[in-house]
C-alpha cells in the first residue's frame, strides 16, 4: 500500500504555511515530510485584495514543502479567515424514516441538510455545519443518535458562513498552483485539532489565535465550539506602531517587537535602550518606556475586544481549562503572563499534538493551523469525528467551488 498525502495550506496575513504529511500503512498519526513558508503580500484582514501576489505567495510555500518531501501535491486542505465570517444557530426537525424507528446515518444527514436551509443573502455561503446536540422526541439530548430509536429527530447545529466572492478568490489562487481545494476550515476549527486536548474542550477552554492582521478567539465547552469570532487586531498592528513611533523600517521594528515584547511595570525605569546593533543603525537609542507604552497599549485593545466578546457568553459557562495561545504573536515576549493577569486564567502556548516528524519545523505556535489542517485532513478521510456529519455537506460545497473555478486554469 502506498503512503498517502495530506496536505495542508494556512494563508495568513503575514505568511503562507504549508505542511506536507504522509500515512504508511498502519500509521497512528501523520508523517510530516515538507514544510514551507512564504511571506503573505496579497492579503488584508483575511480577504485577498492582489490575486497576483497572493497567488504566488501561496506557490512559493506549497514549491518548499514539495522539494522538502519530493513529491507533488494536487489536493489540499487550506484555511479561512476575515471579518467577513460569521456564525449562526440554526434548528432542523426530521421525521425518522426506518419502519422500526432506528435512526441512522442517511436519517442525520437528512436531518444536517435541513438544518442548514436558511435564508441567506445571494453573496454569502455555508462553509460549515456543526451539530451541537441531538434531540430525540423532544425529550432525550444526545451527541451521536445513530442506532437509537426514535420518531421524530431534532438537531441544533451552529452555521459558519462567509462572503461567496471572497471563498472564490481565495479558491482561484490556490488552483491558479494546480492545486484543488478540498475543504476550507475556519481557523478555529483547524486549531481545535491540533493543540487542544480532548479534557481542555470537555471542561471549558478558550482559544486565542493571535495572527497576522486579524485575531480569532472560540470557546469550547462539552467538546464542541459554542462561540466564535474573528477580531481586527493582529502582532503586525504592533509592528507597524513601532515603525511610526521610531520612524524605522517594519523589518527593524518586528526585531523591536520580539525582543521586548510586553514589559511589566517593575522594568519601567528611567532608562534608555539601545537599540543599535538589534536594527543594524548607529546611535539607535529609545526609552525603554516608551516601547512598553507602544506594545502594551495594542495588546490592552485587543484584550478589551475579548473581554466585551467573553460577555456574550451565559454566566454559566467557565473556563477551568483556561486559555490556549497559538498564532505568530504568541511569541511575543511577556504575552502570557500578560494575558494570565488580565483574564485571571491559567494560559499556555499551544502545541501540537497530533503530528511526528521535524518537530523543529513546526514547532512554532504560527503554524498551529497549518498542523491544525493536516489533522483535519487526517480525520476526515480515515478516522470519525463530531463533524462529520455535516462532511457531505461540507465537502460538496468546497468541491464546487474547486471544480468551477478550474475552468480558469489555463
Amino acid at each position: 500500500m502506498r503512503q498517502q498525502i495530506i496536505c495542508g495550506i494556512d494563508i495568513g496575513n503575514h505568511a503562507v504555511k504549508t505542511i506536507i504529511a504522509g500515512i504508511g500503512p498502519g500509521s497512528l498519526r501523520p508523517q510530516v515530510l515538507g514544510v514551507g513558508s512564504a511571506l503573505s503580500t496579497g492579503l488584508r484582514r483575511g480577504m485577498v485584495f492582489d490575486m497576483d501576489e497572493t497567488t504566488a505567495n501561496i506557490g512559493e510555500s506549497i514549491k518548499q514543502a514539495e522539494n522538502m518531501a519530493s513529491v507533488k501535491v494536487d489536493r489540499a486542505y487550506a484555511s479561512i479567515n476575515g471579518l467577513h465570517i460569521r456564525t449562526q444557530p440554526s434548528r432542523g426537525v426530521i421525521v425518522v424514516s426506518r419502519a422500526d424507528n432506528e435512526i441512522t446515518r442517511h436519517d442525520v444527514d437528512r436531518l444536517i441538510e435541513a438544518a442548514s436551509t436558511v435564508s441567506l443573502p445571494p453573496n454569502r455561503e455555508i462553509i460549515h455545519v456543526i451539530p451541537k446536540v441531538f434531540v430525540i422526541d423532544a425529550q432525550e439530548h444526545v451527541k451521536n443518535p445513530i442506532g437509537m430509536k426514535g420518531v421524530r429527530l431534532e438537531a441544533e447545529v451552529t452555521l459558519v458562513e462567509g462572503l461567496s466572492p471572497y471563498i472564490r478568490n481565495l479558491a482561484k489562487c490556490i488552483n491558479a498552483n494546480d492545486v484543488e481545494v478540498v475543504e476550507f476550515i475556519y481557523v478555529p476549527l483547524a486549531l481545535a485539532k491540533s493543540v487542544l486536548e480532548r479534557h481542555q474542550k470537555e471542561h471549558g477552554v478558550l482559544s486565542l489565535d493571535f495572527g497576522g492582521g486579524i485575531s480569532t478567539m472560540a470557546f469550547f465547552h462539552e467538546g464542541e465550539p459554542i462561540y466564535m469570532a474573528t477580531l481586527p487586531i493582529g502582532s503586525r498592528h504592533v509592528t507597524n506602531d513601532l515603525a511610526v513611533a521610531f520612524r524605522t523600517s517594519m523589518d527593524k521594528a518586528e526585531k523591536i517587537k520580539l525582543e521586548y515584547g510586553l514589559i511589566g511595570s517593575e522594568d519601567l525605569k528611567r532608562e534608555q535602550v539601545d537599540l543599535s546593533t538589534l536594527v543594524n543603525e548607529e546611535n539607535f537609542t529609545v526609552p525603554k518606556k516608551q516601547i512598553a507604552k507602544i506594545v502594551n497599549c495594542r495588546a490592552s485593545e485587543l484584550f478589551d475586544l475579548i473581554a466585551t466578546e467573553l460577555k456574550k457568553l451565559p454566566h454559566s459557562y467557565l473556563l477551568p481549562a483556561g486559555v490556549v495561545l497559538t498564532g505568530g504573536g504568541a511569541n511575543l515576549p511577556g504575552l502570557v503572563d500578560f494575558v494570565k493577569n488580565r483574564l485571571n486564567l491559567a494560559v499556555v502556548v499551544g502545541e501540537d499534538r497530533m503530528l511526528e516528524g521535524l518537530s523543529d519545523k513546526i514547532s512554532d505556535p504560527a503554524f498551529a493551523v497549518a498542523t491544525g489542517l493536516v489533522a483535519w485532513g487526517f480525520e476526515k478521510q480515515f478516522g470519525s469525528g463530531k463533524i462529520m456529519p455535516a462532511g457531505r455537506l461540507i465537502s460538496d460545497t468546497a468541491a464546487g467551488i474547486s471544480r468551477w473555478f478550474k475552468n480558469f486554469l489555463p
